[in-house]
């Protein structure tokens, strides 16, 4: 199946993104949003972003050129003849499988449908069309020009063809596609910085630590380009909240209390975008780089231990390989080096006995993976 044409559907910052993704791979690209006035602020954000590629060299081809490719709409019926289409419009599971409803309909039936959903999952999407077949998870990082990390999420229904297709697409876009063998909450991108925030939530809310000793173990001990809430705060706490929540609501992880995202979220303090959050910014929409301690009581291998639990779970039921989830800490969080490879060289019988400590005051979530005992039992690592 060849390629020709991508439909994008929702023109804000993941999906215009994704649209000069799609047309600097040569693609013709139909983007659909339900105003012109998201269309045109789209339309500039994507010029500015080719212009700067342009200037620094790092695109030959010019920006006016690669907008040719590039059509907006408020109607679907540009999507008559798109070959892909990818839905990027705001995480609400309604929402979503009202616009693939539609795509269904009025799609050639040929046509692959993906969504960039970061943690609904892609079964509950895929029932509402006739094409359960064609139907896959294509999760961009933002921005998607920059970040070179897709996760691409098969449902039980989605085939093969749909599989190898999408991976190649993605290579074409220049991406790192991560495939999941099996569908999970959260994917592995999420479900791993979930844990980071829980286990940072947890050292602050019990007195173990404050929020800048954790950030700055996490930035000056792991060399992560962010604190975890600094993280939080950039990617903005509703969103934290609410992958949150749909992971533990699935039911497929335990949760851990945590009191202060709550608070935060309900004072409407949502981090960057909102100028306040765990930290204070230069203004709203304003980020600048959180002025942390250099030293820090906090020990790195407690900090990632319940990170490194999940990493385990998802290697033991076959969701991924420890590269994998490397791959997606390193090309996704733009780590300095993956998740497990920190755990192996931290020694996985210390991270197995911060799990043993914290899961003894009675957090259940810690309960140490059974991997993680086996290896801590026999002084080998995820690479061994």
């Amino acid at each position: 199946m060849t390629i020709k044409k991508i439909g994008v559907v929702g023109a804000g910052t993941m999906g215009h993104g994704i649209a000069e993704v799609s047309a600097l791979a040569n693609y013709k690209v139909s983007v659909v949003d339900i105003s012109w006035d998201f269309l045109n602020s789209a339309k500039e954000r994507i010029i500015e972003s080719l212009n700067r590629f342009y200037e620094k060299g790092q695109i030959k081809e010019r920006p006016e050129d690669v907008m040719k490719r590039i059509e907006f709409s408020t109607s679907y019926d540009v999507m008559r003849d798109a070959d892909f289409v990818i839905e990027a419009v705001p995480e609400i599971i309604e929402l979503k499988r009202k616009v693939f409803e539609t795509l269904d309909n009025i799609t050639p039936s040929h046509a692959f449908l993906a969504s960039n959903t970061s943690s609904i999952p892609i079964s509950t999407i895929a029932e509402v069309t006739k094409r359960k077949e064609k139907v896959i998870g294509m999760h961009f990082f933002n921005p998607p020009p920059i970040m070179k990390l897709v996760e691409v999420v098969p449902s039980k229904y989605t085939s093969d063809e749909t599989i190898n297709v999408t991976i190649d697409l993605a290579k074409k876009m220049n991406k790192i596609p991560v495939r999941l063998k099996v569908e999970v909450p959260g994917f592995v991108s999420n479900r791993i910085f979930l844990r980071l925030m829980q286990e940072a939530c947890r050292e602050v809310e019990s007195g173990e630590a404050s929020i800048e000793e954790v950030d700055s173990t996490a930035r000056n001990k792991l060399k992560l380009p962010m604190g975890i809430f600094e993280l939080s705060d950039y990617v903005g706490l509703d969103v934290a909240v609410d992958l949150w929540n749909v992971i533990v609501n699935s039911g497929t992880a335990e949760d851990v209390k945590c009191e202060m995202y709550k608070r935060k979220f309900e004072a409407k303090e949502l981090g960057v975008k909102t100028g306040k959050g765990f930290y204070n910014y230069p203004a709203a929409g304003k980020y600048k780089k959180v002025d942390l301690p250099i030293t820090s009581k906090v020990d790195p291998a407690r900090l990632i231990s319940l990170a490194v639990n999940e990493g385990a779970w998802l290697i033991q039921n076959g969701i991924v390989s420890a590269k994998d989830i490397d791959r997606v800490m390193i090309y996704g969080f733009n780590f300095p080096k993956g998740l497990m490879q920190m755990a192996d060289e931290l020694g996985i019988k210390n991270i197995y006995n911060h799990l043993v400590d914290i899961y003894s005051k009675g957090y259940r979530a810690y309960r140490p993976n059974s991997l993680i005992e086996e290896l801590a039992k026999s002084s080998r690592g995820f690479y061994d």
